[in-house]
């Protein structure tokens, strides 16, 4: 018996890592692989190496000075009626990061775009602000501004961002020079791994759940977990042995691969957990169907304490099951009708008299069959 249970669990143990692992590769395909590229980058990006370097990925960098903003990002709804409202979600802006060339007395400004969106706005008009105090003070008194750290995606810019982007490069009189690189890419931070960043962080935490939805199941293929409720049945049962209902199980009717009801007990998989009942206690048992978003089909059966036991089949191997139920358990109802509803929930001792107590007084010790 329990290397048939033990195989129908590590089935389901390894179903469930399958998928799991499946769900992994989705959305790690889905966001480009981006939790890898941040986690390299840790350190942040390395804004003096060729840009083409990073294109596509989703990276780390401590934003330093911001010249100006360019381009504000909208979205305009039309609704049904013809009205239109605009939203502004951001902005892009012109900044640069300053590196120090070794032996020399001069740094190296490399200009790229950074999108943000609107929340930040206030915020960086202060780091533009702090940028050209800082470069308009002859001094040298005025500390520089502190950068911010931001996460995005390094993308080439496109036809018409390039264009604003240059122009306005044009109108401050920033030209490409020993000392001044301009790269035609902007960090978007609105996208990490081709989506937002809430939905990559959630898909993220539905890494973790998956991650260790694998490891459980892979553990569970190497435990005796599915053991667990026939043991604790026994312990509550302490009349029967293990004996008995391996030599049950040994000649218990099969219905379909994952449900063994026998004379005296049925054993079935819930998952990859092992359940029993004793079908001395069964009063009730019907095939049950909900169509729709929450659909199920199952084999429904109640028991002398009114407990429900819910086994998910399919109609005809219900079918099946409560014709053995019906043809060796006597005291069974066997089908649905609306008027037994009733009973059972408004009247259970009445519905115990139709067969289950009747069935009792002729074999109190449930053994209605000679086995």
């Amino acid at each position: 018996m329990f290397e048939t249970l033990r195989k129908r669990a590590r089935k389901t143990y390894l179903w469930r890592a399958g998928l799991s692992l499946v769900g992994l590769i989705i959305i790690l395909v889905a966001t480009n692989g981006a939790i890898f590229q941040l986690a390299a980058g840790m350190g942040g990006m390395d804004i003096t190496a060729s840009p083409e370097t990073y294109e596509g990925r989703a990276v780390i960098l401590d934003a330093e000075f911001f010249v100006t903003d360019y381009v504000e990002h909208t979205t305009t709804t039309v609704r049904d009626s013809g009205s239109r409202s605009t939203s502004t979600d951001g902005n892009s802006y012109i900044a640069f990061q300053s590196v120090q060339n070794d032996g020399e007395e001069y740094s190296t400004w490399y200009f790229y775009s950074l999108y943000m969106k609107n929340s930040k706005t206030d915020m960086l008009y202060e780091k533009i602000n702090e940028t050209w105090e800082y470069l308009n003070d002859e001094s040298g008194a005025t500390a520089p501004p502190a950068p911010i750290k931001v996460m995005g995606t390094w993308s080439r810019m496109e036809p018409a961002m390039e264009r604003y982007y240059t122009e306005t490069m044009n109108e401050l009189g920033i030209e490409e020079g020993d000392y001044d690189r301009i790269y035609l890419y902007t960090l978007d931070t609105g996208k990490l791994g081709r989506v937002n960043p809430y939905l990559f962080w959630a898909l993220m935490a539905g890494c973790v759940l998956l991650i260790g939805w694998f490891a459980a199941s892979v553990i569970g293929c190497f435990r005796k977990t599915y053991e667990k409720e026939i043991h604790k049945y026994l312990q509550k049962h302490t009349a029967y042995s293990i004996g008995e209902i391996e030599g049950d199980f040994t000649t218990a009717h099969p219905i379909g691969k994952d449900v063994w009801v026998g004379k005296k007990w049925t054993v079935y998989m819930s998952g990859a957990s092992a359940k029993i009942v004793q079908n001395h206690d069964l009063v009730w048992g019907y095939y049950f169907r909900r169509t729709g978003k929450n659909s199920v089909s199952q084999m429904q059966l109640y028991t002398s304490e009114k407990k429900s036991i819910y086994i998910n089949l399919s109609e005809g191997l219900t079918r099946e099951a409560l014709q053995y139920y019906g043809e060796e358990q006597p005291q069974m109802i066997i089908g649905y009708d609306a008027e037994l509803e009733r009973m059972y929930q408004k009247n259970f001792p009445a519905f115990l008299e139709l067969k289950y107590n009747p069935a009792m007084k002729e074999a109190p010790d449930g053994t209605f069959l000679k086995i």
